[in-house]
């Protein structure tokens, strides 16, 4: 590949030679002179589409972090959205399942609690802890029961938005 410069450097090594030898005329400085006027006009060319084009680039840079915040801030409040969307669903299945299995629940304590508390003469207070009891533990699986369906439905919400699986990690 040729030097960007290969003529400007050939003349400079000429010039330079003519000095060491004392041979310089006043036609050479003229040229000399001459090129070293055009090489500065060139610089100056330069100079300004450089700025120009860095003017252009540093506006295009401040687009993109800009377009980036906001890709960001949409971001989350998709992901709000999309959590939100799940905890009304879930809540909605959470419930009915939760309800059913706690009456479920209280009927047969209520039938065998009474019975068993009659044969074996305990306290009234000992069916009600049982109770309270049954009553943090429904609670406790209830939980449970909402983060799994969460889960599932973040999935299922994010797989018919995108059409595939995407799953981004933070599951609440």
């Amino acid at each position: 590949m040729k030097e960007l410069y290969h003529d400007e450097v050939n003349n400079l090594k000429k010039f330079k030679d003519k000095i060491e030898a004392h041979t310089i005329y006043k036609e050479d400085l003229e040229s000399f002179s001459e090129q070293y006027d055009e090489l500065i006009a060139q610089a100056k060319v330069i100079t300004r589409v450089s700025d120009r084009l860095q003017k252009k680039l540093d506006s295009a840079n401040l687009q993109i972090r800009d377009q980036n915040k906001e890709i960001t801030k949409q971001n989350l409040e998709l992901e709000t959205t999309v959590t939100q969307l799940a905890q009304a669903r879930v809540g909605r299945r959470a419930s009915t399942i939760l309800y059913f299995i706690a009456i479920t629940l209280f009927i047969i304590e209520e039938f065998t609690l009474e019975g068993l508390m009659d044969s074996l003469n305990w306290h009234p207070y000992v069916a009600i802890f049982i109770k309270v009891a049954t009553f943090f533990i429904v609670k406790l699986f209830e939980g449970r029961l909402e983060g799994y369906f969460m889960n599932q439905e973040k999935k299922k919400i994010l797989t018919d938005e995108y059409g595939k699986e995407k799953v981004t990690g933070s599951t609440k």
